[in-house]
């Protein structure tokens, strides 16, 4: 009987423990977000409006809608504004991936450089499966995704800093 309490005492103990320690997905995603980081990609746990809003998922048991948003992690970089920033127009784009694959542009907020729409032609197909979203906002470009498959970071990556270095205005005619 003693050794029975000792064990249950012992399990109180060491059980919280090993729930505070984090799993080998959590794990793998803090080595993905640290990567980031050290190549000046900062990373922001966000919420985003789900870009498929239509899914049964957003109805709950008592048949009433629950608010369609998803909960991903921002990849961002920052891109260097030219000296004559000020005169010319703020851009805004974005692209959301819908249920079948295909990427849908959702924003076009000026006209961008041709350099730049062709390589997001090209890029978006090299991106995870589970990119949901990327913007670019205030000279700011975002990449909205869940993080699941390890060693995807890379493209990411990849992505974000060849849009960064990307002119974002075709050059002025001579």
């Amino acid at each position: 009987m003693v050794y029975l309490i000792i064990g249950i005492v012992l399990l109180v103990i060491v059980v919280p423990i090993f729930s505070v320690l984090p799993s080998a997905r959590q794990r793998q995603q803090m080595k993905m977000r640290q990567g980031a980081r050290a190549a000046g990609v900062s990373v922001d746990l966000t919420t985003i409006d789900d870009p498929n809003p239509e899914q049964d998922k957003y109805i709950s048991h008592t048949g009433s809608s629950i608010p369609a948003r998803l909960k991903v992690a921002g990849y961002r970089i920052q891109r260097r504004r030219r000296q004559d920033w000020r005169r010319l127009p703020e851009v805004h784009w974005g692209m959301k991936r819908k249920l079948d694959g295909r990427w849908l542009r959702t924003s076009d907020g000026g006209q961008f450089s041709s350099e730049l729409k062709n390589f997001l032609e090209r890029a978006k197909e090299s991106l995870p499966q589970d990119v949901e979203q990327v913007e670019e906002s205030s000279y700011n470009i975002v990449v909205y995704w869940h993080e699941r498959t390890p060693g995807s970071e890379d493209n990411v990556l990849n992505f974000l800093q060849k849009c960064a270095e990307l002119p974002l205005h075709d050059p002025p005619p001579e």
